[in-house]
């Protein structure tokens, strides 16, 4: 499953040259993980308060290959890449028409909300998460 969601860049997102600012991508990726597990039925605030589980971002891979301006619409995919015992990995990209100016792969790991250790992802969630 990709999700999918359009953004156009206002004037805070950028830089004084009116280019978007390099780590405002990953609050698109943050808000396009967000939603895709959402459409999946996943909720993270029901994940907390019925599980107590939360996700850390552990590793971020990015590369950027070309830059977003004010005012440019762009398109932010998502879609799950793997699912293990305790983490997803997200493959994402922040496109402009058919031009993919960013790429990430995103792997975020279930943690104990009042630990913050790693804990095994509820079975139902690693079936939704899979398909």
């Amino acid at each position: 499953m990709k999700h999918e969601f359009k953004h156009r860049v206002i004037y805070q997102d950028t830089d004084a040259e009116g280019v978007v600012y390099y780590a405002n991508y990953l609050g698109y990726f943050e808000r396009g993980r967000t939603e895709l597990l959402r459409q999946l039925g996943i909720h993270l605030k029901d994940l907390k308060e019925q599980h107590n589980i939360i996700f850390a971002i552990t590793r971020v891979e990015c590369d950027y290959r070309s830059p977003a301006h004010y005012e440019d619409e762009l398109a932010i995919t998502t879609q799950i890449e793997e699912v293990s015992a305790a983490t997803i990995v997200f493959k994402q990209e922040v496109l402009r028409g058919d031009q993919a100016l960013v790429s990430a792969r995103i792997t975020g790991c279930a943690v104990g909300a009042k630990n913050l250790r790693p804990v095994r992802l509820p079975e139902s969630l690693r079936q939704l998460a899979a398909q």
